[in-house]
């Protein structure tokens, strides 16, 4: 069934910002870029920028995601999984691949934000749809 692929990116996702964020703050601690005090207590003003972006993104994996799988179960649970569905995640997973981009390796912020507004707009419409569907 097609409705764990995205579940399944989002997760590859997660966990290439989770390996590039530990292995980058690893990395600055051992060239003493940072202190070690500094990841213990999360002091991300001390951390150079590019750690900085890789944790915000790591982060905001834990946001709009969220809410987008806990709709995936809720589809497969009703067992609504018809094409709608599979192209609003695709474009849903699609915009959160190039936030995550934009936010760590582009770098513009007008990007980011349209990336950022095209995933909303996707979870949005999907939850919406998904309720006005079930009235």
């Amino acid at each position: 069934m097609w409705i764990h692929i995205p579940i399944l990116f989002l997760l590859s996702l997660t966990l290439l910002l989770f390996l590039l964020t530990a292995t980058s703050r690893i990395r600055a601690v051992k060239n003493g870029d940072i202190a070690l005090q500094d990841i213990r207590y999360v002091e991300k003003h001390a951390f150079p920028e590019r750690i900085r972006l890789l944790g915000n993104s790591y982060d905001s994996q834990f946001q709009q995601p969220v809410l987008f799988i806990a709709l995936l179960i809720l589809l497969h649970t009703e067992q609504m999984t018809g094409q709608f569905w599979f192209v609003l995640s695709t474009v849903f997973v699609a915009a959160r691949y190039w936030h995550s981009y934009e936010h760590i390796l582009g770098c513009n912020l007008r990007l980011r934000t349209l990336a950022f507004g095209l995933s909303s707009f996707c979870l949005f419409f999907a939850w919406f749809s998904f309720l006005f569907v079930r009235m």
